[in-house]
């Protein structure tokens, strides 16, 4: 096996609180866009993927792990061309707006992050969020300058499960596929791994998947990020 080199992160349940972030806005989303539609609300939410009765998203959902794309032609089917897009973007900049106010990490970033980087590897993000919101979040955070690389799904030409920012973060990096660990809380993070043929597939149980979800599609499955640096003694 290569040695590892790189780390490229999910960031909604791996670095940051994916409900505590996400919820207020995609429901604030939902009510402000959809007014005229105020019966449906419940029912989009739970359709998407939100879980009343747990106060989380379910594992894999649209909530856990769409993209942008994805939320509009559920919640806006009749769209479609120029409309569908224009769409899109005003979806994509209500998120990083929005997502900013209510921006929660899973745990102090800048420490761990800083190991990384002192153990000799690269850091990036690879989120099925779009990329200026990605980037805004770990600017907000304070921790953009320890990242090498940040990809949003609007950033490659197929978003996860597909391996395209795994070959992204390569490409831009210097590094091989093989020499990559990837680090998410959903499935659609493990597939994409797998899909790219990076050498460590590794899930964490800080986001909407539990243990039993992950472990048949990963090297290993963490309680969070935090216990990644000991994971990966002899492996760098």
């Amino acid at each position: 096996m290569a040695k590892i080199r790189g780390l490229l992160f999910d960031k909604d349940g791996t670095l940051i609180d994916s409900v505590g972030t996400w919820a207020p806005v995609y429901r604030g989303l939902l009510e402000e866009a959809l007014q005229h539609r105020a019966h449906e609300w419940d029912a989009m939410f739970a359709q998407s993927g939100f879980d009343a009765a747990t106060g989380k998203f379910k594992p894999n959902s649209l909530l856990a792990s769409g993209t942008t794309d994805q939320f509009v032609d559920l919640w806006w089917p009749e769209l479609e061309g120029a409309a569908r897009t224009q769409r899109i973007q005003w979806v994509d900049g209500e998120f990083v707006r929005r997502s900013r106010e209510h921006l929660q990490p899973l745990m102090p970033l800048a420490p761990l992050l800083a190991e990384f980087r002192g153990m000799g590897l690269k850091n990036g993000i690879g989120t099925n969020d779009n990329e200026l919101s990605a980037r805004g979040h770990m600017e907000t955070l304070g921790v953009g300058h320890l990242f090498d690389f940040i990809c949003g799904y609007d950033s490659v030409k197929r978003a996860k499960p597909a391996g395209d920012m795994v070959h992204a973060f390569c490409e831009a990096c210097g590094l091989e596929p093989a020499e990559v660990a990837v680090v998410g809380d959903n499935l659609h993070d493990l597939h994409m791994a797998e899909d790219a043929g990076a050498g460590l597939a590794i899930g964490v149980l800080t986001g909407n998947s539990g243990h039993e979800d992950l472990a048949p599609h990963a090297d290993a499955v963490l309680a969070s990020v935090a216990e990644l640096g000991a994971f990966l003694e002899g492996r760098v």
